[in-house]
């Protein structure tokens, strides 16, 4: 009798979820066969970390939920005032950037992270160093201070035994710059992703610490918006957010296809560069996109010693997780991969 009841409970409950699965889907596609919305999408780097970005467009997927994307190249830097300024509606990059920004009284929110693995998974170095106590005294490239990279220098820096006083921290902005510095000798190591990683290697460079082993899940591979925007155009977060979902689902089932397109926007013509690149993001993207809550965290903590604003802050100010929220309990997201 007793489990006769809990079958019972379990259908009718299975029932009520598909219900709401099917009416979920027939809303969006009924709102996705008006005109599509126009939507600009601002993504601060050229790596593969972006690569579900250009392949949810490529495919037609933004297409075919409703929406006219435009993605548009913007600096880390001018990326938050960009957004700010109405010029960009929904940002694609480190959620620090919203982060820092909200600290100051903007309104901008992570409505997702696509990955919480770190992006700059390795720490590159000269030839000459092989141990990362040999970094005493050195000069390290980062992107910016205050950004994820310097974060996670610092944290490195930490578990080496090493204050962070006793090396000299360059901003450089991208990847690329350090690796030229590298090859130069104007620094001798840099935080760095898989895709730098192995050309760096190519190059006879050392493969100093892989950072993974710290353990950590910072902001990297988050999605943004102002809460103004959000508010008005809430049917245009949902599509946006379907369609990338969607997107990971492709990038993750199809390798080829989506190596191309990460070829093309990276413009690399070495295709063992783009596939390790590739790899590394269909072990990483998350299938369910929640806000990285121990990102936002660690973020706080790391900005508390430089911001007392950090300090009084709750996590919850700098994230709207309803909308991922609610396209998971729909069903959709789960379908996918049956």
């Amino acid at each position: 009798m007793v489990w006769g009841k809990y079958l019972n409970m379990v259908t009718k409950r299975s029932f009520w979820q598909g219900i709401v699965f099917v009416i979920f889907c027939f809303a969006i596609n009924a709102a996705a066969a008006d005109a599509p919305m126009k939507l600009r999408l601002g993504y601060s780097v050229i790596t593969a970390g972006h690569g579900v970005s250009w392949v949810t467009k490529e495919t037609g997927l933004f297409h075919k939920n409703g929406l006219d994307v435009e993605l548009l190249y913007v600096s880390t830097t001018l990326l938050s005032q960009s957004m700010l300024s109405g010029g960009v509606h929904i940002g694609a990059g480190t959620g620090i950037a919203a982060l820092t920004s909200n600290l100051e009284g903007s309104d901008l929110v992570i409505i997702a992270s696509l990955s919480t693995a770190p992006s700059l998974a390795y720490l590159v170095s000269s030839k000459e160093i092989t141990k990362p106590q040999q970094l005493e005294g050195k000069k390290i490239g980062i992107t910016r201070l205050g950004s994820t990279s310097h974060l996670i220098l610092r944290m490195a820096l930490k578990e080496f035994g090493i204050p962070e006083k006793k090396v000299t921290v360059l901003q450089m902005e991208t990847s690329a710059n350090m690796l030229i510095a590298l090859q130069k000798g104007n620094i001798d190591a840099f935080p760095t992703t898989e895709e730098y990683r192995f050309a760096a290697e190519r190059l006879g460079f050392n493969v100093l610490f892989d950072l993974q082993k710290l353990g950590i899940k910072p902001l990297g591979g988050d999605v943004f918006a102002r809460r103004a925007f959000i508010q008005k155009n809430q049917q245009a977060v949902r599509r946006y957010l379907r369609a990338i979902v969607e997107g990971v689902h492709y990038y993750k089932n199809h390798k080829n296809a989506s190596m191309d397109i990460l070829a093309r926007y990276m413009r690399a013509k070495d295709p063992k560069l783009v596939e390790v690149g590739y790899d590394f993001y269909a072990r990483a993207y998350s299938l369910k996109p929640y806000p990285n809550l121990a990102g936002i965290k660690l973020a706080l903590e790391d900005v508390a010693q430089r911001n007392p604003k950090a300090r009084e802050a709750r996590p919850e100010q700098f994230y709207e997780a309803r909308f991922v929220k609610e396209l998971d309990e729909s069903g959709f997201i789960d379908s996918l991969y049956k």
